[in-house]
């Protein structure tokens, strides 16, 4: 098949969208797919609106006989990808990993609302979160909409009032357990975009406060390459996650495959799926993650969360997820 791939980000740029469409081109060429892969490049310097159009025009020949186009996220590359499909009619896949209209409402006030409750709050909107939303209710009609967890496609079914029969979930990849490398300290790894989503602020307050009772914490902060980071989680003592939402963190995956146990938010896809082997707090309560980064700093919880991690044994590979992706274009799920 002849797949085009529109993604914002690619490889030398860091952040889990660009891993997964490296990943995902890398496991559909090797089963013998031909790939083309349509990057904004310069295109990124324009104004929104103008840079979309001209990416839309950057993209739309390649779809031409084209089997289909995977499109790796709902708006900066869904937009100009549901125009291609709109004029080419090549069958369209949007891949939904997070909310663009939740992350960009948290940046431009501040307030810290959760995902779940963010489409329960329509009052609050903006017209920027009216406009995007109606917009990317169009785009969504256009396509099979692939989500990356169940917890996510619940929330955007009604609120979207998206079609059962266009939507699916395909989860991301969980890899093969590495060697567990025994902490040599109390490393707390919080890697991660410097934005409000990611709850920086409130976070490190508690850890500060934590640090009080258990002073061989030590926390890690910053923001590095992916293939670094994975090498960094091999020798950690744990993760964190405290987003305020945060729907598929790979971090997550990241660290049970290196046998290390995690805080995470309660707003995640993963916190009632992974909930056994690490600990949920909730994000906008310091005290509640206190009480999650003091669990784990406790040696007998430590020990019982590693113990559960070893024995967690699914594996899901690139291969798989191609697999699930060219079954989705081909109308058999």
């Amino acid at each position: 098949m002849k797949i085009v791939v529109a993604t914002g980000i690619y490889p030398p740029e860091v952040g889990g969208p660009s891993t997964y469409a490296a990943n995902l081109v890398e496991a559909l060429e090797s089963q013998g797919h031909k790939v083309s892969v349509v990057l904004y490049g310069t295109l990124k310097k324009w104004p929104t609106g103008l840079r979309h159009l001209l990416y839309a025009i950057k993209l739309i020949p390649r779809t031409f006989f084209a089997d289909g186009i995977i499109a790796f996220d709902t708006y900066s590359v869904g937009l100009p990808a549901a125009l291609a499909h709109f004029i080419s009619r090549t069958p369209l896949i949007v891949r939904v990993g997070g909310d663009f209209i939740w992350e960009q409402y948290l940046e431009r006030t501040g307030d810290l609302l959760p995902l779940p409750e963010f489409y329960q709050h329509r009052e609050k909107w903006g017209m920027k979160e009216k406009i995007t939303f109606a917009i990317t209710r169009w785009i969504l009609q256009q396509a099979i909409v692939v989500f990356n967890t169940q917890w996510l496609l619940d929330l955007w079914h009604n609120a979207y009032r998206l079609e059962e029969k266009r939507i699916r979930v395909i989860e991301n990849a969980v890899g093969i357990p590495r060697d567990v490398v025994p902490a040599r300290q109390k490393n707390f790894l919080f890697y991660s975009r410097q934005i409000a989503l990611k709850n920086a602020p409130a976070f490190k307050r508690a850890f500060a406060a934590a640090k009080q009772e258990y002073p061989d914490v030590r926390l890690e902060e910053g923001m590095i390459p992916h293939a670094e980071l994975v090498e960094r989680i091999k020798g950690c003592y744990a993760v964190v996650v405290p987003s305020i939402s945060d729907v598929a963190p790979n971090y997550i995956l990241d660290a049970m495959r290196a046998g290390k146990p995690f805080l995470l938010t309660k707003h995640s896809g993963y916190a009632e799926r992974f909930r056994d082997y690490g600990v949920i707090v909730d994000p906008l309560d310091e005290t509640d993650m206190v009480r999650g980064i003091g669990e784990l700093a406790n040696p007998e919880v430590y020990e019982r969360l590693s113990a559960r991690i070893a024995d967690f044994n699914e594996i899901h590979t690139y291969d798989d997820i191609t697999r699930e992706y060219l079954a989705v274009l081909n109308g058999r799920i």
